[in-house]
């Protein structure tokens, strides 16, 4: 039995995305695709249309099984946190409406998932994905997700496939 998930990290400009593969037990997950939808370029509420429209896209295209998404954290200023709040209910319903099963994680979760650490800052988190990612033979616009992670990966990416690990770790998904 095999699993694909999709990992998500909302953002009300920019919200990452990422797919992987998770064959039978004992082989290693894969990237299958990953990517950043920008929705800075439309005003708000305009932009939530868009990170509708664009991840409805991903998950017709990937046809994933589980969404994986960050939990919201209130380190932020009030403003920030009601548009994040509002992109992460976009994204919600669209997991909802598409019959994706949806597991929410504490960024401190994820961190110690992919690092071993849950105060692990963006490079250490970048750093274990490419130590996971090493073997994996999974490859981002031909070159392998090592590379990807090893040059400019845009940490909104980044994050989304710590997510998308995070919930791949996550037995209690598959018992």
């Amino acid at each position: 039995m095999s699993f694909r998930i999709l990992g998500v990290d909302p953002g009300s400009r920019f919200t990452g995305w990422a797919v992987l593969d998770l064959p039978s037990y004992g082989k290693p997950m894969g990237v299958v695709s990953c990517g950043l939808i920008d929705a800075g370029r439309d005003r708000f509420p305009s932009n939530l249309g868009r990170i509708y429209a664009e991840l409805k896209e991903v998950i017709s295209e990937y046809s994933p099984s589980l969404m994986s998404l960050e939990s919201i954290f209130s380190g932020v200023n009030p403003s920030s946190l009601i548009k994040l709040s509002q992109a992460r209910g976009v994204i919600i319903l669209l997991s909802s409406q598409e019959g994706l099963r949806l597991k929410e994680y504490p960024a401190r979760f994820v961190k110690k998932s992919v690092a071993g650490y849950g105060n692990a800052d963006k490079d250490q988190v970048k750093a274990a994905l490419g130590l996971i990612f090493s073997d994996a033979g999974s490859s981002y616009g031909g070159s392998s997700i090592k590379s990807f992670l090893d040059g400019k990966a845009d940490p909104n990416i980044t994050d989304a496939l710590a997510i998308a690990v995070c919930c791949a770790t996550d037995m209690s998904n598959f018992v």
